[in-house]
């Protein structure tokens, strides 16, 4: 290794950017390589960075352990595994691993430490999905002299089971998200990176996410800058509803009787993870139809002593409070975020279960005919899409807005994205949709930002070239200075001006920026008025419903990038009576329900698509809880040699580590899957 390390540093010293780059972390040497992006400029590559401890046998659920130092020369060329999962869009196939807590690194430059670092939270529902280069290619992005990380979380019920209970607290995944901000702040110096300024991003639940690891006193001063794109914690499927009811379903599925939390965990820890990820899987798709709701998904925590929680109260009490991290904010969301095939006849099954307007109420009657006039004043199709997605994202988008304006000094830049161009991924899987809207879609944004695997065939006109350049500077100026437009040029002919009490400034991202004042007023005062008048977060509803019909697609996407199934869906509306019959358990009496507001339980559609405070909490309420203001598939225990620049075998230790023996083996394999699942009509 000794000599390894010696020839790296002498292509250093001779200004060549090696083939075989090393680096050395505080567990042990990493072996990366050099990349290319498409402009021809190379940068370093490493993959598969172990983050933490696998989370195998007795760590299952639990929050994640230090990663465990290494021997030699670590081999960071290829990815670690995803996270074990099922692709809902190709036959329901399982894949990944238990043991996934991995992350990627890409830098332009391992010498100094002064780079910007961005970290990309994936999104899918916090049930699929990972930080693989087939959707999150960084090339764009590096190029812009950054250091961008990519993360593999747990997911499904790996990630996000909770027994309110010192054992199973629940938001492992979050735990997990924390975890790697903790090791990059550690060793992101080791790659050129400056740990002090570190940028979080994220997009749907990844969005949701990166607004939560603001809050969560687990990453209090690690976040400099945060940009959430399309969801927030404010979104009605961004918590559970009954997580102790969600971990008995599951339980019950798999044969166990027990109903004590014990007994559960006892089972659920020794079920084979692919059973266990198969039957949640089945649970999600149950509880969409029924209740429009994520399954597993992040929790408030109860507090015990002696363990961290990710947030342990109202994300909106920290949120209205001032206890966010107080940094920069870049936030917003796609001119149209989901659409809808069916009618859903009755309005007032859009109105918010958070409002507690009684249906067939004359507040709800009176509601619904405003909608009414709103929406469906014009063409229908698109008037419905627009009233899905500002009840799904865009009212929650705005509400965030106007609570960080009141809670924070810090500027907060508000976006529109609506470009329509070739490499809008919505154009590649339903081009004759978005043709009949014309507008951009939930995701759409993403290939602006990173190099998907599934447009490689698609041709980009000149003005979608230029509108790439422009999101790819406006992100990593944002990361880089904490305002995205620092100096006017070719590509940024409008200085973005942050919202203030007097003008929410919004950046409209078209075919040309445009600064514009309040999107979407008339439907947003509507939606503040009835939040002003209705909204008390004690008396939030225990049961909602989803609106009438709606027909959910399915793409099933390949590594090729060609569509190869297409199924639908129907969700029917569940009636008070029906969701009445679901079984329920109450929690038990000391459990502390989760105030967190909802809007109208629907399901979120799968987008395309995670040593700060070491002593427990012990209860103690903070007065601040965040800040100041060619890849192969690998078996999980291969081990790679590979050849010196002496031309010297030396083992390198291939980025999986193998797994305990007392859990079955599972193989993780990367390929494009699980890529979007939209809310849409179907052509």
């Amino acid at each position: 290794m000794i000599a390894a390390v010696n020839d790296f540093l002498d292509d250093l010293r001779g200004g060549r950017m090696t083939d075989a780059p090393i680096v050395r972390v505080a567990q042990g040497a990493l072996q990366g390589r050099v990349a290319n992006a498409p402009s021809g400029k190379a940068y370093y590559s490493f993959q598969g960075i172990p983050y933490a401890k696998p989370p195998l046998g007795s760590l299952r659920f639990k929050a994640p352990q230090p990663p465990e130092p290494w021997e030699d020369v670590r081999d960071a060329t290829a990815e670690g595994n995803v996270s074990a999962q099922v692709d809902h869009m190709a036959n329901k196939q399982y894949i990944g691993d238990e043991n996934c807590l991995f992350l990627n690194v890409y830098t332009p430059s391992i010498e100094g430490s002064s780079l910007p670092v961005m970290v990309f939270i994936h999104g899918g529902g916090f049930s699929f999905g990972s930080g693989n280069t087939d959707m999150y290619g960084p090339a764009y992005l590096v190029e812009k002299d950054v250091v961008v990380v990519t993360v593999n979380y747990r997911l499904g019920p790996l990630g996000f089971l909770s027994l309110h209970t010192p054992a199973v607290p629940g938001n492992a995944g979050l735990k997990d998200m924390a975890q790697a901000l903790r090791w990059l702040r550690d060793n992101v110096h080791s790659f050129g990176g400056d740990p002090a300024n570190l940028t979080v991003f994220g997009e749907s639940a990844g969005g949701v996410a990166t607004s939560l690891l603001t809050a969560s006193p687990l990453t209090r001063n690690l976040i400099s800058k945060a940009i959430i794109q399309s969801g927030t914690a404010l979104n009605s499927w961004a918590f559970q509803n009954d997580p102790l009811h969600n971990a008995r379903q599951l339980a019950r599925s798999l044969g166990c009787d027990a109903e004590d939390v014990e007994g559960i965990l006892e089972f659920l820890s020794t079920t084979p993870v692919k059973d266990l990820v198969e039957a949640a899987s089945q649970t999600t798709e149950e509880d969409f139809i029924q209740r429009g709701a994520i399954t597993f998904a992040p929790v408030v925590e109860r507090e015990f002593p002696g363990v961290e929680a990710a947030l342990s109260e109202s994300f909106l009490d920290v949120l209205t409070s001032g206890r966010v991290a107080q940094v920069p904010v870049m936030i917003g969301s796609t001119a149209l975020e989901f659409t809808q095939e069916r009618r859903a006849e009755e309005l007032q099954e859009y109105l918010p279960g958070a409002l507690g307007l009684a249906r067939g109420s004359a507040e709800a009657a009176a509601a619904a005919q405003r909608l009414q006039q709103l929406y469906l004043s014009g063409e229908e199709r698109l008037g419905r899409a627009q009233l899905l997605s500002d009840v799904l994202i865009n009212v929650d988008t705005h509400r965030y807005v106007q609570y960080l304006l009141k809670a924070t000094n810090q500027p907060i830049y508000y976006y529109k994205f609506d470009y329509v161009g070739e490499l809008n991924l919505s154009k590649k899987l339903y081009p004759n949709l978005e043709e009949e809207l014309k507008q951009a879609l939930h995701a759409d944004e993403l290939s602006y930002l990173f190099r998907m695997e599934l447009l490689q065939d698609v041709e980009p006109t000149m003005q979608d070239i230029k509108i790439r350049e422009r999101m790819v500077r406006l992100w990593t100026n944002f990361a880089k200075v904490g305002n995205p437009t620092p100096d006017e040029n070719h590509y940024l002919t409008v200085r973005w001006q942050p919202v203030s009490g007097e003008d929410l400034h919004c950046l409209r991202l078209a075919s040309e920026l445009a600064l514009i004042t309040s999107p979407d007023a008339d439907r947003m005062d509507f939606w503040d008025d009835l939040y002003s008048k209705h909204f008390k977060i004690w008396n939030l509803p225990e049961q909602t419903t989803l609106p009438s019909t709606i027909e959910i697609v399915s793409y099933v996407q390949h590594s090729s990038g060609s569509i190869v199934e297409e199924t639908t869906e129907t969700l029917v509306q569940t009636t008070v009576q029906e969701t009445q019959q679901l079984e329920i358990t109450t929690p038990e009496p000391e459990v502390i329900p989760e105030p967190v507001p909802e809007l109208p339980s629907v399901p979120e559609p799968v987008p395309v698509g995670q040593s700060v405070v070491d002593a427990p909490l012990n209860g103690v309420k903070e007065s601040q809880v965040n800040g100041n203001h060619d890849k192969k598939p690998r078996t999980s225990n291969e081990i790679k040699m590979v050849q010196n620049s002496n031309g010297n075998p030396k083992d390198v230790i291939r980025a999986n580590d193998p797994p305990e023996d007392d859990l079955p083996k599972n193989i993780g394999v990367n390929k494009f899957v699980n890529f979007f699942e939209s809310l849409g009509g179907k052509k």
